[in-house]
Formats: structure tokens, C-alpha cells, sequence
């Protein structure tokens, strides 16, 4: 899911409190647990954490490393669920 899942098209602005709360629920976003956004180097983790703290009140951390610190760090574990050989991403 990318962030602008969670803005209208037309006016940027953010979708109402229960859209976006279903927009998350149905990515997989479990409300009981820890959430930890990150992403490639931060940007848009930060607009994930903007929308589930200030918008919907959850508890939420922003890994600031994102991506590009765990990626290129040697000995960190690195785990692909997709079920894909090349991730959620393709590619072999």
C-alpha cells in the first residue's frame, strides 16, 4: 500500500478517520500490536506515522534508519513473507 491510499486524489488532503482506518486494517495493520513504520529512507514512513498517531490516536515509532540503514547493515535479519521468490516486489 502506498501512502496516497490514504489522501484524495483531487484535494491531497487526508480521507476521513474511519476510511483510513479501514484502509489500514485491510493492509494488515494489527491496532493490538506494535506498529513501526518505515520505509526506503524515511519520507514516507513519516506520512504513515502523521496519519496513524495524530489522525487515528494509535501508538506508532518511525524506524528513521528506514530502509536504507537495516538494507545495508551486514548481519541484521532481513525476512521475505510474500510467499514470492522476489518479494512483494517480483523479480527473481
Amino acid at each position: 500500500m502506498t501512502w496516497s491510499a490514504i489522501v484524495d486524489e483531487e484535494t491531497g488532503e487526508f480521507l476521513p478517520e474511519d476510511e483510513i482506518r479501514e484502509i489500514y486494517a485491510d493492509a494488515g495493520v494489527d491496532f493490538d500490536k506494535d506498529i513501526i513504520t518505515y520505509c526506503r529512507i524515511g519520507e514516507r514512513a513519516s506520512h504513515t506515522w502523521y496519519a496513524l498517531s495524530q489522525i487515528l490516536g494509535e501508538d506508532v515509532q518511525v524506524y528513521d534508519g528506514s530502509w536504507s540503514e537495516w538494507g545495508n547493515s551486514v548481519g541484521l535479519p532481513v525476512s521475505n513473507t510474500s510467499g514470492e521468490r522476489g518479494g512483494v516486489w517480483g523479480g527473481s
